[in-house]
């Protein structure tokens, strides 16, 4: 059973209501650290014109167009509806976000990484659960995955345990945490864990956030499948 603390539910209510003005938020805003970045349309749209005026928008003047998203499909590599160094699949019913750089630098703001770059936003809501499977990326290709997850972990706020293992993503050698941090919103830590693989590419991290314990669980085999897929694009 959730706990929420008083403070809680007014912070809840007030999110309800600001998430019926803006669709930058989303529907249904889960908290915080789970608010996704806003739309970049309008700045992508004045990018996408300088390059036509430029004419490196392709031969007809037109940006590059990327695979139309299929529900349950795979995501990951050049041209994907989200680009990263690796692919993983998508579990049912869960809709990925590729962030452009406006929104890549707008989430490491917001939810303190500086050293990674947003590249998508896999939202949990359309699949009836609170959370996101967030995926961060790195150039550096120096770090093995546990010092791209000790840097990430570094980051991170008001975690109270962790853990770290080696382990495979697919057959890619990886490196994951297991953690729980401090809510703003309950009265008792929440489950958080993530894995990192390093390509020569540069370094992915896939992380999955919720609401609450009872989310984290239930958002659980999306991440798992996330990971046993993982693979170069």
């Amino acid at each position: 059973m959730r706990k929420l603390t008083s403070g809680a539910v007014a912070a809840v209510v007030t999110i309800g209501m600001l998430t019926g003005c803006s669709s930058a938020a989303g529907k249904g805003s889960d908290a915080a650290e789970e608010t996704p970045a806003p739309s970049s349309a309008k700045a992508a749209s004045e990018s996408e014109k300088s390059k036509d005026k430029a004419g490196t928008g392709g031969a007809a003047g037109k940006p590059e167009k990327k695979a139309e998203w299929k529900d349950g499909g795979r995501i990951g590599g050049a041209g994907a509806v989200c680009e990263f160094p690796v692919s993983f699949e998508v579990a049912k019913a869960w809709k990925p976000k590729g962030l452009d750089a406006e929104g890549a630098v707008f989430l490491s703001k917001w939810l303190g990484h500086p050293s990674f770059k947003g590249a998508c936003e896999i939202d949990a809501k359309p699949a009836g659960m609170i959370g996101y499977i967030r995926v961060w990326t790195s150039e550096r290709t120096d770090m093995s995955p546990r010092q791209a997850l000790e840097t990430f972990m570094a980051e991170e706020k008001n975690v109270t345990s962790k853990e770290f293992s080696d382990t495979k993503a697919g057959d890619l050698p990886a490196a994951e945490v297991v953690y729980e941090q401090k809510s703003p919103l309950l009265d008792e830590p929440k489950p958080e864990q993530a894995f990192a693989v390093t390509t020569p590419k540069g370094v992915t991290v896939v992380h999955l956030g919720g609401l609450d314990a009872g989310e984290h669980k239930e958002m659980l085999p999306a991440y798992e499948l996330a990971k046993k897929t993982t693979k170069l694009p």
